[in-house]
This record gives structure tokens, C-alpha cells and sequence, in this order.
């Protein structure tokens, strides 16, 4: 600071020196000169002011480390976040549901059998191929295709008739499931699910996470043993859907089918593919309107729908411009099918004959405009 002063005097010194009028010039300073000398005066002081600080800090700081009593005011330097490994990613498998009830024990179930007031006799026990669980001071005891309820009391009859439990009180628990229901087709997890909860198609459904958003609402059960394979129709409506809750069975096959799909392609102004969520629903009329109609040159009295036959490719015709003004019966249309609409060359011609004869008039106009 002391440096600093002495700088600043020895500046205010040459400039007052430099400010004294000349005793042998004509005439004095102007004032734009003295003011032009103050503003160097200041802006000079406050420079050599800014240095010096500059200078002295970095030197401060290391003067002075910080003892390790004391407490810095400055903020700690950032640490890297320690690396964390990703999470696993877990599979998702079908769960033991809390109603265990509709579900009949197979060979190769994993049972956790517990006996009340004897922690020795219980134990987890795996059903073998013969149906069998060994329990201590019984063997074994056949429980296969019994309810757990009928197996904890076949195991507690057991206990009671070679005396060696007074009142017995047996509670099984099943861990894993080797059967259940093989759920194929459009879900989004198909997989081999147990029988839980009511025992009923959406108790399945629900625990496969539902179908997918391809799935058809046809779905077809084939029975354990059977040859005839039941249908059920899937529907938005609450009613509907009520039927379509069938009971399933342990062993049954259920395969959920996929939407079909018509397309329609030419001259409507979305040409796309759309999903039939409705059985047999989709009409020429209503495809065409998902296609956000025909356009202005589309040739409606020649539109035909392409169709696969186990003979090959058909073509149908329809008569779209009868259909469109009432004067034909709409006509369905089958999973698959091609709509196509063609193009009418004559109206295409004077569209682009039209189109032509408004940029000529319109430019005549813009030159005409010009010229006046």
C-alpha cells in the first residue's frame, strides 16, 4: 500500500507540474486539457490499485495455509462422484400369486411345508416324479394333483395316525411352479403361469402384463387332453368382456391372436395400413374414411381389392362410386386385403391443364401490374 501511495504522489506531482500554466506563454490551459489531466490521474490510480491487489493475493494464500484446527471459508474442491455399477436388469418371471388355491400340485413343485410348535418337521420339500414329498418321521406321503389346502390336510392326517403329532397343524406354501397354463401370441410377457387368483382367462392375462398392442381378439384355449380348442372373443365393451372370463385349467394352452390388417393404397390422402380391432367390421367405406378419403383425381368406378387365396392373388372389383352415393351395398373387406383406388387420367390431365392456365393468368396480371 505504501508503494502504492508513493506512485500516486510522484503522478499528482508531474501532472500538477504539467497543469502550471507557462509564465512565458501567450495563454493558459484550456479547461479541455485540465479535465483530460484529471481523467488520467484517476484512471492511473485505480490501475496501479487493481495490480498491486492482484499481485498480493496469490501470495497471501500461500503465505497462510490452513492448520488443521482451523476451518476454511472456502468452498471444498468437488469431488468426483464415486462410479456406481448399473443396476441388473432382472427378468421378469411369473410370481407366486397370494391365492394359491385353483392351483394343483405337479412333480417337480417346491413346497415350503411348515408344522406349527415343530421347527424340526419343517422344511422345503420338492415334489418328485411320482408325486411324492418326503416329510421327516412319515417318508413319503403322495400329495400330486391335490389343492394345497387337501395336501396340508393329508399331511396332517399323517402325522396324527402314526402318533406322532396330537393335533397337528400343517401350512404349505408353494415356492415354485413346474406347470400351469402355456400363454402364446400377442402378450406382452408369454411365458408358463400357475394357476391363481380365480383361475379365470384375465387372472392369466393380467399376470402376463396383458397383450400386446398388436393382439387380434380372438383368443383360442386348447384343453389339456382335448382335440377341440375353445374361442373366445376379446371386446372393448364392459358387457362383452364379461363372457369372454372363461374358467382355464392347469395344463391348458392359450395363444391370443394377431390383428389383422387391411391397406388401402392409390388415390385417398393417407394411404396406410390399419389394424382390425373389430371382427369381421371393415367395410370399403370405412377403410376409405380411415384414409381420410379419395382424392380429386382418384378414378372410383375401377377401385378392386386385392385378396389372397390359397389359389393365389385375386382381384375384386368395386364399384366405390355407386357405394359412396348409397347405390351399392358396402362390401367387407377380409384380414390382409389390398384397397386399391387407381388414378383417373382425365382429371388428372385437366387438374394439371387448370393449374397451368392459373400461373400463366397470374403472372400476365403481375407483369400488366407493373407496367401501369
Amino acid at each position: 500500500m505504501y508503494g502504492i501511495l508513493s506512485r500516486l504522489s510522484g503522478v499528482s506531482i508531474n501532472l500538477r507540474c504539467a497543469s502550471k500554466p507557462n509564465r512565458h506563454a501567450n495563454g493558459a490551459f484550456p479547461r479541455v486539457r485540465r479535465l483530460a489531466l484529471t481523467t488520467i490521474f484517476i484512471v492511473a490510480a485505480l490501475s496501479l490499485f487493481i495490480l498491486q491487489a492482484s499481485a498480493q493475493a496469490p501470495i497471501n494464500n500461500q503465505s497462510h495455509p490452513q492448520s488443521p484446527g482451523t476451518v476454511s471459508t472456502f468452498p471444498p474442491a468437488a469431488s468426483s462422484p464415486a462410479p456406481t455399477e448399473p443396476a441388473a436388469l432382472s427378468t421378469p418371471t411369473a410370481v407366486p400369486g397370494a391365492d394359491q388355491s385353483h392351483y394343483l400340485i405337479s412333480p417337480g413343485d417346491v413346497l415350503d411345508v411348515s408344522v406349527f410348535g415343530a421347527p424340526d418337521l419343517s422344511q422345503k420339500a420338492v415334489v418328485n416324479s411320482t408325486g411324492n414329498i418326503y416329510m421327516p418321521l412319515v417318508n413319503y406321503v403322495h400329495i400330486a394333483g391335490m389343492h394345497a389346502e387337501d395336501a396340508q390336510g393329508t399331511l396332517e392326517q399323517a402325522y396324527l395316525t402314526n402318533g406322532i403329532l396330537k393335533s397337528p397343524h400343517v401350512s404349505i406354501v408353494i415356492t415354485s411352479y413346474s406347470s400351469g397354463v402355456v400363454l402364446m401370441g400377442e402378450v406382452i410377457k408369454p411365458g408358463i403361469y400357475p394357476i391363481v387368483g380365480s383361475g379365470k382367462l384375465f387372472d392369466i392375462l393380467a399376470e402376463a402384463g396383458g397383450t400386446s398392442a398388436g393382439a387380434g381378439q380372438v383368443v383360442t384355449i386348447t384343453h389339456k387332453g382335448g382335440t377341440e380348442s375353445q374361442t373366445v372373443m376379446l371386446s372393448s365393451d364392459p358387457i362383452k368382456s364379461l363372457a369372454a372370463d372363461v374358467p382355464v385349467q392347469q395344463g391348458d394352452t392359450i395363444i391370443v391372436s394377431k390383428a389383422g390388417v387391411v391397406y388401402v393404397v392409390g388415390e385417398v390422402n393417407s394411404p396406410s395400413g390399419f389394424l382390425m380391432d373389430e371382427k369381421d367390421q371393415y367395410t370399403v367405406m370405412k377403410v376409405v374414411a380411415m384414409a381420410h378419403g379419395t382424392t380429386k383425381v382418384a378414378k372410383t368406378s375401377k377401385a378392386r381389392i386385392v385378396r389372397r387365396t390359397p389359389d393365389g392373388e385375386k382381384e375384386i372389383p368395386v364399384a366405390l362410386d355407386k357405394i359412396l352415393l348409397s347405390k351399392a351395398p358396402d362390401m367387407p373387406m377380409q384380414s390382409n386385403d389390398i384397397l386399391f383406388i387407381p388414378t383417373n387420367k382425365g382429371k388428372l390431365a385437366a387438374s394439371r391443364s387448370m393449374d397451368v392456365a392459373i400461373s400463366l393468368a397470374t403472372g400476365l396480371t403481375i407483369i400488366a401490374a407493373e407496367r401501369f
